[in-house]
């Protein structure tokens, strides 16, 4: 009897605690209701057709927000913005995500996913240029899932860089998050003194960023018809996985 009064008593201790903890949880949900989605699309718009000078058009602008477990309590919230370029058939429509400026009535841009768009055929192109050095054309390449490290998608509304950039300069000025993913046939591939060599000619130009490099090694018949069908559009080829050597990925943030 005395461990189940103990036990209750300690219970209700720790459920004292959450709820007094969930009282100094700011609670921003009168900031939510007033975040007027029509106000956000006007400010997205404006911020897409000055920041890259060309011409976008809203297609939504729908509000969202997270909540505690307690009912009621807004953690944070925001508006996504969709867009496309006028005249241009997309069939993802960018995205740029607006919020309110804490404790102010003042409408911000986070990000967006149009930078993507810049970013992505850039750093390809330049990790590209690593690679062909290494296997001289033999290989294709993917680069996926790039963004803003510290953004849910795209790019912070303040990121900038320059075509002429260096890539070594740009990832040293901003944390890009990404994966360059290499395809080489089994002939190209050695031992473990390729993976050494890939890393120590990357590392040259990506080294502590958040970039990851991923290494795919197929047996040659089946790098074939993957490498035709990646030309022509199309994905990885049924039955993949039996004709994979090997599957590395290499991590150089420190």
């Amino acid at each position: 009897m005395i461990k189940k009064i103990l036990s209750l008593f300690f219970c209700m201790i720790t459920l004292s605690g959450v709820i007094c903890g969930c009282d100094r949880t700011p609670n921003k949900r009168d900031e939510y209701k007033s975040l007027d989605t029509d106000k956000a699309a006007d400010v997205a718009l404006e911020y897409m057709n000055n920041k890259y000078d060309r011409e976008f058009q809203v297609v939504s602008s729908e509000k969202d927000a997270n909540y505690s477990f307690v009912p009621g309590v807004v953690q944070d919230y925001w508006c996504d913005v969709e867009l496309v370029l006028t005249n241009q058939n997309l069939d993802e429509p960018y995205i740029v995500r607006v919020t309110l400026n804490e404790n102010t009535e003042k409408y911000i841009v986070q990000w967006d996913t149009y930078m993507t768009e810049l970013v992505k055929p850039w750093l390809k192109d330049h990790m590209d240029t690593i690679t062909n050095n290494i296997f001289y054309g033999d290989f294709f390449s993917i680069c996926n899932k790039i963004s803003d490290v510290n953004c849910d998608k795209g790019f912070a509304s303040d990121f900038t860089f320059a075509s002429d950039d260096r890539l070594s300069d740009m990832l040293y000025k901003n944390d890009v998050f990404g994966y360059y993913i290499i395809v080489i046939p089994e002939k190209r591939f050695k031992d473990n003194s390729t993976m050494d060599l890939i890393y120590e000619q990357f590392n040259k130009e990506i080294s502590d960023s958040s970039i990851k490099v991923e290494v795919r090694v197929y047996e040659d018949v089946f790098y074939n018809e993957y490498e035709k069908s990646f030309r022509n559009g199309n994905g990885i080829p049924n039955g993949y996985e039996q004709y994979k050597v090997k599957n590395e990925t290499i991590s150089f943030k420190k």
